[in-house]
């Protein structure tokens, strides 16, 4: 069986693939299966993944019905025969020793992940990755402190795909199907897993930011889907007792709610019912997010005001609201 098992999302981006492709097969660490999960491309992307499955007996394609992100992830894993899983996006792609890299690392700490940086690229900019200068350094962590890492502005800990796992953390954690923000749901569970986190402060994963990427397109009632799972992170912290967490996740909870809410009043006035649900989450939660150490007065007074009137309280904020920091989804 292969060491590590390497599965690529692949849906409807022929152009993509090849580049992605080819940057898992020049790895120089050799020891793994790459899993090619066709997820109902409507394009020519199936039939590139079986042209690269004829060449090379390490790929392996699984065709199944466009069931989103998620359920793609979860069908990889369920077809993971190494004892480490990393994940790539079809539009993204390695740098030639990021396998090595954090096989390398996590074997030696004897760590249940080892992660490194990532490096936003526009399409066309390939050529960056041979100038990544690979004098990193390494850190290890703890469980608490990589959920801590949660709420950097990098998002470094929360994205899926510049992470190497222990295959074994996928046991009991599965990626929720339907959902947009499938990692925000997850990215806490994995690290309350795990004993020691490595991280490998090198930019091994090149992000492609395309025309079309989530946060690029137009406001859409899916990206409430973050909402909920900001909700489900603060409440995982409190049933686990971990309350300085429990404050960090409802502070997020607040900053992404009221952009969510407000830019859709102006992107999408017509999600009255999304709108609806969301707030009800934000009311369920009210009496924690005003009682939060880290909710200051003047945001006391305006999440108050909101709970009575969203009108009036969108007249208060104007010119103070500001969109928070965010990896684009696609």
């Amino acid at each position: 069986m292969p060491k590590v098992s390497i599965i690529a999302l692949i849906y409807n981006l022929e152009a993509y693939i090849p580049l992605c492709i080819n940057s898992v097969l020049d790895q120089s660490f050799k020891d793994f299966e790459l899993i090619l999960i066709n997820d109902g491309s409507t394009d020519n992307s199936g039939c590139i993944c079986e042209e690269y499955a004829k060449k090379d007996e390490r790929i392996m394609v699984v065709h199944k019905s466009n069931d989103g992100i998620a359920a793609a992830r979860n069908t990889g894993i369920a077809h993971a025969t190494g004892d480490y899983i990393t994940f790539i996006d079809c539009d993204d792609y390695f740098h030639e020793q990021m396998v090595e890299i954090l096989y390398k690392h996590i074997t030696s700490n004897n760590a249940d992940i080892a992660m490194c940086d990532y490096l936003p690229t526009e399409e066309g900019q390939e050529e960056k990755r041979k100038n990544v200068i690979l004098d990193y350094s390494v850190t290890t962590n703890t469980h608490i402190q990589a959920l801590n890492g949660l709420y950097e502005k990098t998002h470094t800990y929360v994205v899926p795909w510049n992470k190497l796992y222990k295959k074994g953390l996928f046991k009991d954690v599965k990626y929720p199907s339907g959902y947009l923000y499938d990692d925000e749901f997850t990215a806490h569970r994995l690290l309350y897993e795990t004993n020691k986190i490595v991280y490998v402060h090198a930019p091994l994963y090149f992000y492609v930011i395309r025309n079309g990427s989530t946060t690029h397109s137009p406001m859409t009632a899916k990206k409430f889907d973050k909402i909920i799972a900001l909700h489900d992170r603060a409440d995982f912290f409190r049933e686990k007792n971990l309350h300085n967490l429990e404050e960090k996740a409802l502070l997020d909870f607040t900053e992404y709610f009221f952009w969510y809410y407000l830019q859709s009043q102006i992107e999408l006035p017509q999600a009255h019912d999304k709108r609806a649900e969301i707030k009800s989450i934000y009311n369920k939660l009210f009496l924690r997010i005003v009682r939060n150490p880290l909710t200051n007065k003047k945001k006391k007074i305006v999440f108050s005001v909101f709970r009575l009137s969203p009108d009036i309280h969108r007249l208060l904020i104007k010119g103070w609201r500001k969109k928070p920091n965010e990896v684009v989804r696609r």
